[in-house]
């Protein structure tokens, strides 16, 4: 999914980076159509990568679930078993032990994949979050040399939002 959003970007980078040299200037044109149908593409690439993290990040939580209440379902199973053998009186130390030894195993697969999970919704997110900062920057840049190009950041122009330093 991150593809398609870099790849609408770097159309877009393209198209500001062969864009016609306005003569003696530092300026250039480029098609305001063909740049904001980039722009507009790059948006829906970026909710659908949104959509998919969020996919992603569920169906972490679902498997998560699973292994939590399959780790219920083994240590209700070795608590039956350690009653069913404390009835029989030499096998009752070793019924605890195993129990226990069970319940440490199943607790100790949970949480690996728990942390399997979170590692891998950690590194979705992160890189959605790179490709998030890198289309600001772009955006930002490309603002930057508007208002310089333009001068929309003199004190007589209101037709856009002032630019942060």
């Amino acid at each position: 999914m991150i593809d398609q959003t870099e790849r609408v970007l770097q159309e877009l980078l393209e198209v500001v980076e062969g864009a016609k040299s306005v003569p003696m200037s530092a300026s250039c044109m480029i098609n305001r159509a063909e740049a904001v149908a980039l722009i507009e593409k790059a948006r829906q690439a970026l909710g659908e990568d949104v959509k998919e993290a969020q996919r992603v990040t569920a169906t972490s939580l679902e498997t998560l679930e699973r292994a939590q209440a399959e780790a219920k379902q083994i240590v209700g199973a070795a608590e039956e078993r350690a009653v069913y053998l404390a009835t029989q009186d030499p096998v009752f130390e070793e019924a605890q032990r195993k129990a226990a030894m069970l319940e440490q195993k199943a607790l100790a697969d949970t949480e690996a994949l728990r942390r399997e999970a979170d590692a891998y919704v950690d590194a979705r997110i992160a890189t959605f979050e790179a490709s998030l900062q890198k289309t600001m920057a772009q955006v930002r840049t490309m603002r930057e040399r508007l208002a310089r190009r333009s001068s929309l950041d003199d004190d007589n122009t209101t037709a856009l939002p002032k630019l942060d330093a």
